[in-house]
């Protein structure tokens, strides 16, 4: 056997293979063996054709079958001994052989790169966010409360500006329908956001039944036209949050004030997840940025067939643009790509394990959010395989980056919501 590997690039390799026939006669032997045990022709026994007239007859049978023998027993091995442990994708061509004399053939390997992290241990620069809610925050919140306990009461005599329509939306172009461009049970209040600027006066007197061509100004600048079938006009009584109104409708809240404080306890708990968030996110961006390699084309490949395929799943009606969702998400799938490998070195460097008594407790620690009839669910949930395995990637993340936040020179700062709206930003 003789094999000769070129390195490509830093992701990709090149193997010729060339094999004496000693080395793949009984391979040869067997699969032709095989193959003629089953061929049946008038006037000999199964088994029994001769060979001369079972090679004539079987020989496209037997190059396929016996080259596909020969790489399977062969491949492992020859990767192996040259280095090549785990590879990400593997292509075999330029098979070609001569009975009794050589069998070639050429792979085509793609493998991770090996990646060099940087020095974090001396510190790395990273922002974090601390935003904080003001009053404002939590005005809107219990006025969005009231609106989904008002009292709604049917309007016969056509909409005014605050009243609610319930419709389907039919966005048309030239006045054609646009195929799988229809939101359906929409509700819009009317003279409110984009429903309240000129493109969308239309809704003004519309009733039951009705049906009107409104334009609505998307952010970008363009008009979109959409057909509005109104299905039912409505008013809406907001009730008063006064202490009673607190006690009938929330458990263990027995004030107007106890209300108000949860709310202001839950935003702020809403934008500290956000804020980790961002601060994890800005963390991986550190090392993608600062850590340079090539990526196997197969994994950028991969990331975005399954991208298309959840897309695809999501709008089975829709036809949509393979080819744009690629060039779309490209660098959503490098970056993801570069920081799974970034991380998958972390990992092996910091010699950084999740055992299954830690998934048990973290699943003991999640079921306890949820009532007690419905923890056994949660268990059960996390018995399938794929949950489980989801749920100790989770765990390695928090780990990795619990590791990293040790070694970072946080740049604080502090955002105020009202801040945020003011440049439009919520």
């Amino acid at each position: 056997m003789k094999v000769d590997v070129t390195n490509t690039s830093t992701v990709e390799r090149s193997l010729k293979v060339n094999l004496d026939w000693e080395e793949v006669a009984d391979t040869y032997k067997k699969t032709f063996n095989r193959l003629r045990k089953g061929l049946k022709i008038d006037g000999f026994r199964p088994g029994k054709v001769p060979e001369s007239i079972a090679k004539r007859l079987l020989d496209t049978k037997i190059k396929y079958d016996f080259s596909n023998d020969v790489i399977e027993t062969t491949y492992k091995k020859i990767l192996e001994e040259n280095g090549i442990a785990e590879y990400v994708n593997l292509t075999v061509k330029d098979i070609d052989f001569k009975e009794n004399e050589f069998f070639d053939y050429s792979m085509s390997v793609e493998v991770d790169p090996e990646i060099t992290i940087i020095d974090y241990e001396k510190g790395f620069p990273v922002s974090k966010t601390t935003y904080v809610v003001d009053k404002e925050d939590v005005d809107l919140y219990l006025e969005n409360l009231r609106e989904q306990y008002a009292e709604a009461r049917e309007i016969a005599d056509g909409a005014k500006e605050g009243h609610y329509i319930l419709c389907d939306l039919q966005e048309t172009e030239n006045g054609v329908p646009i195929i799988g461009r229809k939101i359906e049970d929409r509700i819009v209040k009317v003279g409110e956001g984009v429903f309240g600027k000129p493109g969308a006066n239309r809704l003004i007197g519309v009733k039951s039944g009705d049906k009107v061509l409104i334009n609505i100004k998307q952010e970008n600048g363009n008009e979109t036209t959409y057909e509005v079938n109104v299905k039912k006009v409505e008013s809406r009584i907001f009730p008063e949050l006064t202490d009673d109104f607190v006690k009938d409708n929330f458990e263990k809240l027995n004030s107007y004030k106890e209300l108000r404080n949860q709310v202001e306890r839950s935003l702020q708990e809403d934008w500290d997840k956000r804020s980790e968030k961002e601060y994890m996110k800005a963390i991986s961006d550190y090392f993608v940025q600062k850590i340079d390699f090539e990526i196997p084309p197969s994994r950028i490949s991969k990331f975005l067939d399954n991208i298309v395929e959840n897309i695809k799943s999501k709008n089975d009606q829709t036809e949509i643009d393979e080819n744009q969702i690629r060039e779309q998400y490209k660098s959503a799938a490098i970056w993801e790509i570069k920081w799974y490998l970034i991380q998958r070195e972390l990992i092996k460097n910091e010699n950084i394990d999740v055992s299954s008594d830690e998934i048990d407790s973290e699943i003991e620690e999640i079921s306890k959010r949820y009532p007690e009839l419905e923890r056994n669910k949660v268990v059960q949930y996390y018995r399938k395989n794929e949950n489980r395995a989801n749920l100790r990637s989770d765990i390695y993340d928090k780990k990795v980056f619990n590791h990293l936040k040790k070694f970072v020179k946080v740049k604080k700062e502090i955002v105020r919501t009202n801040d945020l709206r003011k440049r439009n930003v919520l």
